[in-house]
């Protein structure tokens, strides 16, 4: 790196924060491959959040009292491991890969933890 002598002149308008975010928005957006669609219990609405981070959309309630809901994830199956955990709030409903990666995921748990 070499140091320069030459000012920077900023627009009076220019909030670094707003930038800032704007930046690391669009960075995440390019990191993620995959866009999940489901429908989340109210109740697990935080428990999401913190599982998809700054991605998460939320829209108003459907009558049902669900939440639709959308996010962005690096791959399919590593998002299914991930939201695995929430089939109690949560039903994707898209893409189909990823509710059959969760199905596999179910049905490989409950092979391995069935006492039957």
């Amino acid at each position: 790196m070499t140091a320069i002598d030459a000012s920077v002149h900023r627009a009076e308008t220019f909030d670094l924060a707003t930038t800032w975010r704007g930046l690391a928005d669009e960075a995440e957006r390019r990191r993620t491959t995959v866009e999940v669609h489901a429908r989340c219990a109210p109740s697990g609405l935080n428990v999401l959040q913190a599982a998809v981070g700054t991605t998460l959309r939320v829209e108003p309630a459907a009558s049902d009292g669900r939440i639709p809901v959308s996010f962005h994830a690096p791959s399919e199956y590593g998002i299914a491991g991930h939201l695995a955990g929430l089939v109690e709030w949560l039903e994707i409903t898209s893409p189909p890969s990823v509710r059959d990666h969760l199905a596999r995921i179910g049905a490989a748990l409950s092979q391995r933890y069935d006492p039957a």
